[in-house]
């Protein structure tokens, strides 16, 4: 008798145990809580004027035109001509193979495009390369009007002039 009384007691322990980890309705509210006032408090630091990533582009008035800069270290291992100042990019991709095919789909509209890889495994579709900023901003203009809709995947709706 002794035995069972032993084994019910067991038995009565663990059924309430179990039953007090049940989460309640409060518990989670105030779970939820929590993460909403940690997730107001990080966007209302990033929130402060003036601060921008440092690897974001850096806007610049040329001529009337706001164009974007990004300074990056290129290489180009396709064997192509080398790049030169100013480079226009349109994408930036994690994988190369998304870049090179990005790269060929212009190339087949006549554009000489190439991909070429960035520091921190970054691969950018280039669309062309310049000596001056003339040339890039007569190059930006005719593409931007002869491809309205260029989705510019990885950036933020708009190409950017990376320097070499």
């Amino acid at each position: 008798m002794r035995r069972y009384r032993n084994l019910i007691i067991i038995a009565a322990i663990g059924a309430l145990a179990l039953t007090a980890c049940k989460p309640t309705e409060k518990n989670y509210r105030s779970a939820y809580d929590v993460a909403v006032n940690k997730r107001e408090k990080a966007a209302e630091a990033l929130a402060a004027d003036g601060l921008v990533a440092e690897d974001a582009p850096r806007s610049q008035v040329v001529g009337g035109d706001t164009l974007y800069f990004v300074n990056e270290v290129l290489k180009v291992d396709d064997g192509s001509t080398p790049l030169k100042a100013l480079n226009v990019a349109v994408g930036v991709f994690k994988m190369n193979t998304n870049a090179r095919s990005g790269a060929l789909a212009l190339k087949d509209k006549g554009y000489d495009t190439r991909a070429a890889r960035a520091l921190g495994d970054k691969w950018y579709i280039l669309a062309g390369s310049f000596d001056t900023i003339d040339e890039t901003r007569a190059f930006l203009k005719r593409f931007r009007k002869e491809n309205p809709t260029y989705p510019y995947i990885g950036l933020s709706g708009m190409p950017v002039i990376i320097r070499n």
